[in-house]
């Protein structure tokens, strides 16, 4: 879900507009996500508008495709807004946080199965449900200033939105170790492990745009996309695929600080990694490690949203949750207290409630 615009170059809206802007132009269907201020965070209006605008234009011969973008210059979608679930949590709402996980992870599936094709503009940061949005639809696109991760194991929750269906299907072991240390990655390294699939400069984003309401179909998106470069984790795979195959979070963390020069030219990530894994909630990063296993043996969207919809409903009430949100949004000290240390070896039992999908 994760929570910390970005958008068409010179395209703001004034604060006082609805959160989300829905309109048709030319052949299409425009939604632009317009809470700039809060990086297009996802609340519970956004995503009823969202909805309707898919559910009317279905069918709508008038509307070719759906072109899914947003306000501002610094993001996309800084994801879910996780505040909100917590709020109702703490008055005792929980029905009401886990509905609105419930309605999020839906709207993820519309778009995956939309009759039509949307295209979808990860301009500047994508985090969390923003991915959720985006990667799941025909046609994600990065720019030259996406900026893409998952760090959602840092207050106590797990990567959603069906990212254990993205990570499932990376290269290797690349999707435990984004999952885990909620790296940020760039527009080249995101097609590369299946979060994007085409790539575009910013400065022809709204040329692209034009294009497509003009069209009505996806084929300027093959004339103006740019070819990606390897990305920096070419070099990093092998490495990353040792420390992270088949074991739990103990046994990463010391593979991590065994790397030496073995890895060389570049072992800076390991460091980095390992330091990251230890700010983040154990039992967040044990679940978001079974959730991949799981769904690499049942890889469809519909089961990995299943199963994260069981493990976030056990989690919100969790005190890992809790203690993540004050330490993050709250006192905003960066220094959460888990309730179980780095080097704890969960049993099967211990996660077991979390995935169970029963009631």
């Amino acid at each position: 879900m994760s929570a910390l615009s970005g958008t068409l170059p010179g395209r703001t809206f004034p604060a006082g507009e609805p959160p989300v802007l829905v309109r048709r132009q030319g052949l299409a269907g425009r939604i632009t996500l317009n809470r700039p201020r809060t990086l297009n965070m996802l609340n519970e209006p956004m995503l009823g508008a969202i909805e309707a605008a898919l559910a009317d234009w279905r069918d709508d011969p008038g509307i070719r495709l759906v072109i899914l973008d947003a306000a501002g210059t610094r993001a996309f979608c800084a994801g879910g807004d996780i505040a909100a679930v917590h709020g109702r949590v703490i008055t005792g709402d929980s029905a009401g946080a886990r509905a609105h996980c419930t309605r999020e992870y839906a709207l993820d599936a519309a778009i995956a199965g939309y009759p039509k094709p949307v295209v979808a503009l990860m301009e500047g940061v994508t985090m969390g449900g923003g991915i959720g949005l985006a990667s799941h639809a025909s046609h994600p696109v990065v720019t030259t200033r996406s900026t893409l991760a998952m760090p959602e194991c840092a207050i106590g929750w797990i990567p959603d939105s069906g990212a254990s269906l993205l990570f499932a299907r990376m290269p290797g072991h690349l999707g435990e170790w984004l999952s885990l240390t909620g790296e940020k990655i760039g527009a080249h390294d995101a097609i590369a492990l299946g979060l994007a699939r085409h790539l575009v400069a910013s400065d022809r984003l709204e040329t692209l745009v034009d294009r497509l309401c003009r069209d009505g179909d996806t084929t300027a998106l093959e004339e103006l996309e740019e070819a990606p470069g390897p990305g920096r984790l070419a070099g990093m795979q092998a490495a990353i695929d040792t420390v992270f195959a088949g074991a739990g979070v103990p046994a990463i963390l010391e593979r991590l600080d065994g790397i030496g020069d073995s890895f060389a030219p570049d072992a800076s990530w390991a460091p980095r990694a390992a330091a990251a894994i230890r700010k983040a909630s154990p039992l967040a990063l044990a679940l978001a490690l079974s959730a991949i296993e799981i769904i690499r043996r049942n890889a469809t969207l519909e089961a990995a949203l299943s199963l994260e919809l069981s493990i976030v409903g056990r989690l919100m009430a969790h005190a890992d949750f809790a203690e993540g949100i004050r330490a993050a949004m709250i006192d905003r000290d960066r220094k959460p207290v888990w309730h179980h240390p780095h080097d704890h070896v969960f049993e099967a039992g211990e996660l077991a409630r979390f995935l169970d999908s029963s009631p």
